[in-house]
């Protein structure tokens, strides 16, 4: 951004940058951004440093602050960069994107025999064939670069180079290339050497050769690798060029990352000769490494990614473009955000030999908290391969067998995602491994490289267990490539490079292009000349897709929200919808779309709705009912469709505009149900002068009816009557019976509608009249609705199985705990069974497990722990099991002192041999204190007595001699209680009644209950005692 040379208003801001593009051949591309500025600023575009003007194909939509380019019909000519500047009286700023065209795929060619026939067998044509291939080469700047491939072929091919995808004068001026033609040895084909002369860091990519001819088509490509000489500069220091772009003279950009996250860095940089780019920490310059990468993405940006950003990767990282013409800067600030609960040590980088081991070490904070371990992204699953080790705070890891691949960033993983990075290296003969997996577009140049410890060395390279052919495999020196290019379907899979019994392995992933889907239909239009019918018309879409395409039309009940596929047709034309296509009668609307391999175009919506009535049919018809007295009787059918339609008993219509409904006062109750495509009369309780009557139903297009039979059931339940509810506590004996009329008559048991089966925890009994369904040991699962069933007549029972109510066993009493800021709290509470089900509240909100909060069950006892308590962290706690709670109130203190007491010196006077005693009041019970005499630390002996009660600390001296006279020093951290002892052989005064020089400190007990527990300092419980 360039400064302005107004002083009111703001200059230009992009709020959205232009994202890249890639289409096909012919499709539409689109670009968009949001900027804002006062005032509003002028938006233009350019492209090759030219300003472009609307034309038939090229336009600029405008929208408030949204601006756009649209390019219809893109060609390959219209691939590069596009750059959006806007300007206003305070300033100026651009953003740019890359507009990418790719060939559509080329379909087989047809036969022609009248304009050129193939040529038949013997007459020698063939399509391109590779003789020698380029071959990858790495070089210092400055140098003179030669790529040479021989291609056979007749007739003979026609040869042209590429770079990174793009012709050549697309990237360099005519003066530093030079393309030699020559014929293939032996004839019948073509060379074509490509001369780089003084080759630039820029000049750095893929290189592949194109050969063409009417059989075919082939190439094959070749990595340049151009590196700075080390022993000179990059530039003169006394040179001064003209910088393309301003520097940018404001504070550079702040960035915040989460320590553990990546942080990417981009830096977009035109310029021709195209610019050198250099990034820089802190003022030096950065090689890329297991956590720093350096790569240029498909759109051009130069790009810096910091893997598991770490305190120490904060600073200034600045982007330094230059070429002949000048240079110019871009800087950033990276700040990491440490999280608050940490690492007591973190991870330390590695070295193992190949085949050996190598051991990761780090602790965490607190031993109860759970880790996990890493290799960059893949989780790390304990087995013979990865021994993970826990030894209190300690967390291990050993990787047994290294080979090449285990090179690369482990992390430890506390919850939160706070993590610890540590790099391991294999030392062995790959010095530098493939990456994990390399995702490549369709299309596009895979390139794969390899550092061995020993130069000139043979390895062999190979795509799941098979060898890849040698035209695509170079190397020099230490370096070892396979290049790849334009990568298909069929490129994917895994590649391995292999060097003794050294290996590496990568997975190349290839996404195919994505393509634009076709356009929708036009001039749709809707008819309804024709009874119970809709004629829709449409044409194609324009342009035509490329690709098959079939129409897919789809419908929609007015008031409804969701649409419904009909059918799809091939062509276009004149489609008549009839009401037999809808499932019930009502309003549609209707809408249509074009859909191919690429996707579905946007809908067009038929104007208006047509009434369209279904065509009822039968499907299943009425049947014959037969129950027995004082059951229901259930009528359905079914249709072919969704229709209204009235049911009848003998002869009488039936309401059905209630969902029940009575024949008349004290007569037959029944029930009309209607869901969907069946229709059912339930008839309720019927009795035996209900026998014989006659149910019938009507629609239009279907009548049916059928007859109703009851029978008389040959037994009756004497007991029970109604229906039974039990309830009764896990564990119990359940006995449910049911007295039949009739000895030894057969019954069934359900539950819940399904019939039971008899196993050890239910038993099926008969004695007699009586039925009885056992349940030994009954469980909750077993609670639920159970039914004696024989002939026409049921008894219901319903049980309910509940667990026997959960008690506290301790606390009993209301518990205070107090602690000082970062100790760690327990807070514990013990049920009588060990499956109990226990909540934890504070300040009557239920607690959830955190990093701050650790939520733990052993048995019957479940705790509740702060490792770190914070004076937030404080407050009314509740334990809930079943109906019962036990309290906690937690208080947590900064404390800024230590001693409570003495809080100044303390003079004491006293004769030789009396008992003397130095008494010291601190805050904590668990504090140690240090005693010295003349800055000297005392030593215990049977004349110099240490004591500790509670927060008491004393020193005694049971018989004073004068040698005792002096300064004591209670000491703790950088506090200190100081008396001032002072030993005569008699008192000035012998009438003082204060001939006693002990100091005693009488403590108040706190009438709550307060618990102290022998931990270390960062650990206080509350609890059980």
């Amino acid at each position: 951004m360039k400064a302005g040379s107004g002083d009111q208003g703001s200059p230009p801001c992009f709020l959205r940058f232009p994202r890249p593009v890639r289409v096909v051949s012919g499709a539409e591309a689109e670009l968009k951004c949001v900027v804002l500025g006062e005032p509003p600023p002028i938006v233009v575009w350019e492209k090759g440093g030219q300003q472009l003007a609307a034309s038939e194909r090229l336009s600029f939509p405008a929208d408030g602050a949204e601006h756009g380019l649209l390019l219809s019909g893109a060609l390959p000519t219209d691939a590069g960069v596009y750059v959006c500047r806007a300007r206003n009286a305070a300033g100026e700023a651009y953003a740019a994107a890359a507009v990418t065209v790719l060939e559509p795929p080329t379909p087989e060619p047809e036969p022609q025999p009248a304009e050129r026939p193939l040529p038949p067998p013997g007459t020698g044509e063939s399509a391109p064939v590779f003789l020698t291939g380029p071959q990858s080469q790495w070089v210092l700047r400055g140098a003179e670069v030669v790529l040479t491939c021989q291609v056979g072929g007749i007739p003979a091919p026609v040869l042209y180079w590429e770079k990174d995808g793009m012709a050549l004068d697309e990237v360099w001026d005519s003066s530093h290339f030079v393309l030699e033609p020559g014929r293939a040895e032996g004839g019948g084909g073509a060379s074509l050497a490509l001369r780089i002369l003084a080759a630039r860091l820029p000049d750095s990519g893929v290189y592949v050769c194109h050969a063409r001819n009417a059989h075919g088509h082939a190439q094959a490509g070749a990595l340049l690798q151009v590196h700075q000489p080390r022993e000179s500069p990059p530039q003169d220091p006394d040179e001064a060029p003209k910088p393309v772009v301003e520097p940018v003279k404001c504070a550079p950009k702040t960035f915040w990352v989460n320590e553990g996250k990546h942080a990417k860095f981009r830096c977009y940089v035109m310029g021709k000769p195209e610019p050198e780019i250099e990034w820089h920490w802190e003022g030096r310059p950065l090689l890329p490494d297991r956590r720093r990468l350096m790569y240029r993405d498909r759109d051009g940006g130069f790009v810096l990614k910091v893997l598991y950003c770490q305190a120490k990767d904060r600073g200034l990282y600045v982007c330094a473009a230059r070429n002949s013409a000048g240079q110019t800067l871009s800087a950033v600030q990276l700040h990491v955000k440490e999280p608050r609960l940490r690492f007591s040590r973190p991870l330390q980088d590695v070295e193992g030999r190949e085949h050996g081991i190598a051991v990761l070490e780090c602790k965490v904070p607190n031993s109860r908290i759970p880790t996990a371990w890493f290799r960059e992204d893949q989780r790390l699953l304990p087995c013979r391969k990865y021994e993970q080790i826990e030894e209190g705070t300690v967390r291990r890891l050993i990787i047994h067998r290294l080979k090449a691949d285990d090179d690369g960033v482990y992390l430890c993983e506390m919850r939160g995602r706070v993590r610890t990075v540590a790099n391991v290296t294999v030392k062995g003969p790959i010095v530098k491994r493939l990456p994990r997996k390399l995702d490549v577009l369709e299309g596009e140049n895979a390139v794969l490289l390899v550092e061995t410890q020993e130069a000139g060395v043979e390895g062999h390279w190979s795509r799941d267990g098979e060898d890849l052919p040698t035209t695509c495999q170079s190397s020099s020196g230490h370096m070892h490539a396979l290049v790849l290019p334009g990568v298909t379907r069929e490129d994917a899979g895994e590649v391995t490079f292999s060097l003794g019994n050294s290996r590496t392995t990568t997975l190349l992933r290839v996404k195919c292009v994505k393509h634009n889907p076709p356009g929708p239909p036009v001039l749709a239009e809707m008819f309804k000349g024709h009874k119970n019918t809709v004629l829709l018309t449409w044409k194609p879409p324009e342009p035509a897709p490329e690709t098959p395409f079939i129409y897919r039309l789809e419908r929609q009940e007015v008031g409804s929200e969701d649409w419904i596929q009909c059918f799809s047709i091939e062509k276009a034309g004149a489609v008549e919808v009839p009401g037999d296509c809808v499932p019930s009668e009502g309003d549609y609307r209707f809408r249509v779309c074009t859909v191919s391999e690429h996707g579905r175009s946007p809908h067009v919506v038929f104007h208006g709705s047509a009434h369209l009535v279904p065509t009822a049919r039968l499907v299943a018809g009425l049947e014959d009912v037969q129950v027995y007295d004082g059951e229901d009787a259930v009528f359905s059918l079914d249709l072919s469709t969704i229709i209204q339609g009235t049911w009848f008993l003998n002869g009488e219509e039936l309401k059905s505009t209630e969902p029940e409904g009575q024949v008349e006062p004290g007569a037959l109750r029944y029930r009309v149900e209607h869901k969907g495509l069946q229709h059912r009369l339930i008839l309720q309780g019927v009795k035996h002068q209900d026998s014989g009557a006659l149910v019938g139903f009507s629609c239009p297009g279907v009548q049916d009816s059928a007859a109703l039979t009851i029978q008389e059931s040959p037994v009756h339940i004497l007991n029970p009557q109604d229906k039974v509810s039990l309830t009764f506590t896990t564990s119990e004996q359940v006995v449910l019976t049911c007295e039949l009329s009739r000895v030894d008559f057969p019954a069934s048991w359900y539950k819940d509608g399904q019939k039971v089966d008899e196993s050890e925890s239910l038993v099926v009994k008969m004695d007699g009249r009586k039925h009885c369904l056992v349940l030994p040991a009954a469980e909750v699962r077993d609670s639920g609705e159970f039914e004696c069933r024989t002939e026409g007549v049921s008894a219901f029972f319903s049980v309910t199985i509940q667990d026997p109510p959960v008690h506290i066993l301790n606390p009993q009493e209301h518990v205070f705990v107090h602690a000082i800021t970062s100790e760690c709290v327990m807070l514990t509470c013990e049920v009588d069974r060990e499956d109990a089900p226990v909540q934890w509240y504070k300040d009557g909100q239920e607690v959830e497990a955190s990093d701050f909060v650790v939520l733990e069950n052993e048995g019957p006892h479940h705790h509740l722990v702060l490792p770190a308590a914070q004076p937030p962290d404080g407050g009314e706690f509740q334990c809930v099991a079943g109906d019962e709670r036990a309290c906690f109130t937690v208080t947590i203190t900064d404390v800024s002192s230590w001693i409570v007491y003495p809080s100044g010196k303390v003079y004491v006077a006293a004769v030789r041999l009396e008992r003397v005693v130095l008494t010291c009041e601190l805050c904590r019970p668990w504090a140690e204190v240090r005693w010295t005499k003349d800055g000297e630390e005392v030593a215990e002996s049977p004349a110099l007595l240490l004591q500790k009660e509670d927060t008491i600390r004393r020193l005694v001296l049971p018989a004073v001699q004068l040698e005792d006279s002096g300064e004591y020093l209670c000491e703790i951290d950088d506090e200190s209680a100081s008396f001032t002892v002072t030993v005569t052989e008699s008192y000035q005064n012998q009438d003082s009644s204060n001939n006693n020089p002990e100091l005693c400190v009488l403590l108040k007990k706190p009438k709550t209950r307060r618990l102290w527990s022998r931990f270390p300092p960062w650990r206080r419980t509350a609890g059980a005692e």
